[in-house]
């Protein structure tokens, strides 16, 4: 109770920060911080309210790679709900089972978890066997952005509601809220999530409280000051957007981008994974994969449309 108390608190502090009125907190299905589940194989979902942030790494990132600037304003005209924790597995089977979904045959990944071997797309991997051990509570992998598609689209088919997945702008909202103390500071550590040695991609490492040399189950970290878990480290996450090269002409309102690509073919990913050095999870990182992509790091949220009532 101590810490939904807290968690609610920090979201009151940042909607005055934001300069919404306290209207905001009116009892309804738009509230700031309800957490609610549309049916009993549903996600867990949190409302994050709407505001203004700027998107893109500040001038002077030493870290900072070509596409994440220009940085620009955003402003989120509306609160939406977004997936406390990443699709696992048992929900991604209920899916499955309800619909008798084909989600592939083969995965990319590193052979039998050996790091310095060959990367290939392996025959066999699937989101059931990505190549390393999982169970119901870890999240699904294997997934193509068609897959993570589908799974929103049969969610809102089964509970009336409008669930699709994060864009961009709402994933690096939440990111940048949850993530960094009021002086911009990055709280990421071992400690807070699961993520690789700083070495290269798929160098695991287990150390602090990061246990886990591929994925932890959801939710085994502290949440973050929204209340959200993994939104960074764990698995990649799949977005809206396709992918381009800069923020020259995104969007300023949250939405997807979803013309005008550089790459139509490729879609946005965010949050790193269990195999990746810190310096991939840093808020304002960039990465990009195929459509029709099946890795064994990456995986999805899912966030939903909600409403005044």
């Amino acid at each position: 109770m101590g810490e939904l108390v807290g968690r609610r608190h920090w979201i009151a502090l940042w909607v005055v920060s934001l300069g919404l009125s306290a209207s905001a907190f009116a009892s309804d299905a738009a509230t700031p911080g309800k957490v609610f589940r549309d049916c009993a194989n549903c996600p867990d979902m949190s409302v994050v309210p709407s505001g203004s942030f700027e998107m893109g790494a500040a001038p002077g990132d030493a870290q900072a790679t070509k596409d994440e600037g220009p940085r620009h304003r955003v402003t989120i005209g509306k609160p939406f709900a977004i997936g406390i924790h990443e699709v696992t597995r048992a929900q991604f089977e209920a899916f499955v089972t309800a619909t008798s979904y084909q989600a592939g045959d083969s995965c990319h990944g590193y052979e039998d978890g050996n790091w310095q071997g060959k990367w290939e797309d392996k025959v066999g991997r699937t989101w059931r066997d990505p190549g390393y051990a999982q169970d119901a509570t870890h999240p699904v992998v294997c997934i193509n952005w068609h897959d993570a598609k589908a799974y929103a689209q049969w969610l809102s088919q089964s509970t009336g509601q409008r669930y699709r997945l994060p864009t961009e702008a709402e994933w690096e909202y939440v990111a940048q809220a949850g993530s960094l103390d009021a002086k911009g500071v990055d709280r990421l550590s071992h400690d807070t999530a699961n993520y690789g040695a700083e070495a290269h991609c798929c160098t695991s490492l287990a150390t602090g409280n990061d246990r886990w040399l591929t994925t932890a189950p959801v939710g085994s970290f502290s949440p973050d000051a929204l209340g959200l878990y993994d939104i960074r480290g764990n698995v990649w996450e799949w977005l809206e957007d396709c992918y381009n090269n800069d923020y020259t002409g995104a969007p300023t309102d949250g939405s997807a981008r979803t013309s005008n690509c550089s790459l139509a073919d490729r879609r946005a990913v965010r949050g790193g994974g269990w195999g990746d050095p810190g310096r991939l999870l840093r808020v304002t990182y960039r990465l990009r994969s195929p459509v029709a992509g099946r890795y064994f790091g990456l995986g999805f949220r899912v966030a939903r449309d909600v409403e005044a009532q």
